[in-house]
This record gives structure tokens, C-alpha cells and sequence, in this order.
């Protein structure tokens, strides 16, 4: 079984590295990449933007809209960014892996929460 990985941040330095990992990774598959609403590369293949060639998974900015194509979201961009893709991962019951750092302790609290809801890893 593949598990469906889901990059946020995708266009960053982060992002780009686990979209190219995932392509060495057995048993993993990027089918969803996000980055900001504002970012000029939405539209784009992910797969190009990380230098490995067309994955056929276009950059966009709806979390909750893509929900159904991903298993797990790895996010490593900002707190407000995070909180927001947690709050959609939450609702679909999706699980998340949180490399974000800058979290203030009200923010960490926010974690702990829906970690009693979806599997979270947070490092």
C-alpha cells in the first residue's frame, strides 16, 4: 500500500527536498503540494518546481479541497500557515507531520489538541 503524501510549503527549500526524497521513498507518493494563495508558481507541477521531472500534482492553496487526494500533510512553512492546514487536516481526519518551528505555547496547545483527534508528529 502507498501512503499519499501531501508536501505544504511545497516551493520551499524544505519542500522541494522531501517532494525529490519521496521519489527514492518505497511505499510513498506526493499527490498533493500547496504553498500560499499569493505564490507565483501555483498551477505548476511539483515535480518540475523540485527539479525530478512531471509527478502530474499541480501547486494550490486549498488544503480542505484537496483533502481526498492525501494521507498524510508534511508542513514545514509558519505557524499561521500550519494552524491553518491543521485546522483542515482536523476536520478530514487527515494525519500531519509538523517541521514548523516559531510556535508560541498557546500555539503548542493548539497541537496537543487535535493530536487527540488526527496523528500528529511534531519536531
Amino acid at each position: 500500500m502507498t501512503t499519499r503524501l501531501a508536501i505544504a510549503g511545497a516551493a520551499g527549500r524544505m519542500g522541494r527536498a522531501l517532494i525529490e526524497a519521496s521519489r527514492h521513498a518505497e511505499g510513498f507518493a506526493v499527490t498533493a503540494a500547496f504553498e500560499h494563495p499569493d505564490h507565483s508558481l501555483l498551477g505548476g507541477d511539483a515535480g518540475l518546481l523540485a527539479g525530478i521531472g512531471d509527478i502530474c500534482v499541480p501547486l494550490t492553496a486549498d488544503v480542505a479541497a484537496a483533502s481526498a487526494a492525501f494521507d498524510v500533510l508534511i508542513d514545514f512553512t509558519r505557524p499561521q500557515g500550519t494552524l491553518a492546514n491543521l485546522a483542515a487536516c482536523r476536520a478530514a481526519g487527515k494525519r500531519m507531520v509538523i517541521g514548523t518551528t516559531g510556535f508560541s505555547d498557546a500555539e503548542k496547545n493548539q497541537l496537543q489538541e487535535a493530536a487527540r483527534d488526527i496523528g500528529i508528529v511534531f519536531a
